[in-house]
């Protein structure tokens, strides 16, 4: 799994605790997955590190687990 930095992403930053180095996974979007998996040079395979865009991405927080749920 490849990461890249996310300080200033506006969706994945919020992630992590602060002071600590944000980190978020790099997305291949679907049209590029070709690409992607037959590039052989190294330049190009760097063109695929970039950060997802935020509003093609949806965050909420997970929900809370159910009382019966823990006690099992």
């Amino acid at each position: 799994m490849l990461t890249m930095n996310s300080d200033k992403h506006p969706l994945m930053n919020r992630f992590h605790a602060p002071g600590k180095e944000k980190r978020m996974i790099v997305i291949v979007p679907t049209a590029e997955w070709d690409d992607w998996l037959t590039c052989r040079d190294q330049e190009r395979a760097r063109s695929f590190m970039r950060p997802y865009p935020a509003e093609l991405m949806d965050g909420a927080p997970a929900p809370r687990a159910s009382r019966t749920t823990t006690e099992k």
